[in-house]
């Protein structure tokens, strides 16, 4: 397991939990700090060929994955996926590793050598909970959600705090997510 201070991870109860909002609002109150993060997205996908991780048809996205792990820097802030709205946020780069689950620990690694060993970042996963213990693990979850999905049932029992959010507001005052040091925290109480 690899210790990453530097790094808030927020992981999803399900589709639609607000994860990405969360990151986004994290995002806009430090990049008023003038603080450097990175955003990162990760795919874990089963198996090449297989099944959509999001279910359905699917984008493509992970179908046309050709090696173990892709790496991709978004660009654009404006074309409203995942990666583009933590740009628009703040982010002062945004990567989306899309991995094979078995290769988990050297996708990671290859972004790491990406970042370098300093970068400050918040990442949305679930499944690199399984070989990076951040400085802070947020989960999200509808509060009208009935199930988790897999990924998040396996890292729940890590989770710093589970986020209930209907979307785009959350039970948590974004004011106690603290960097101090290198280090994600979360303050003790609401102010």
């Amino acid at each position: 397991m690899m210790r990453l201070d530097r790094m808030l991870m927020i992981g999803s109860a399900g589709a639609n939990a607000g994860k990405t909002e969360l990151a986004c609002a994290v995002l806009r109150k430090f990049s008023r700090l003038d603080q450097a993060i990175v955003g990162i997205k990760v795919t874990t996908i089963n198996e090449k060929d297989g099944q959509c991780p999001r279910g359905g048809e699917g984008c493509g996205a992970c179908s046309s994955l050709d090696g173990v792990y892709l790496i991709t820097e978004e660009t654009d802030p404006d074309s409203g996926k995942d990666t583009s709205r933590l740009l628009a946020a703040g982010a002062s780069r945004v990567y989306w590793l899309r991995i094979l689950r078995k290769h988990i620990d050297e996708g990671f690694a290859a972004l790491l050598d990406v970042l370098g060993p300093d970068a400050i970042s918040i990442c949305e996963s679930n499944s690199l909970r399984h070989v990076v213990e951040p400085g802070l693990f947020l989960v999200a979850v509808r509060k009208d959600a009935r199930t988790w999905k897999p990924s998040a049932m396996e890292v729940r029992k890590f989770a710093d705090r589970i986020i209930v959010s209907d979307g785009s507001s959350f039970d948590l005052d974004i004011d106690r997510i603290k960097l101090e040091n290198g280090r994600w925290l979360l303050s003790a109480h609401d102010k």
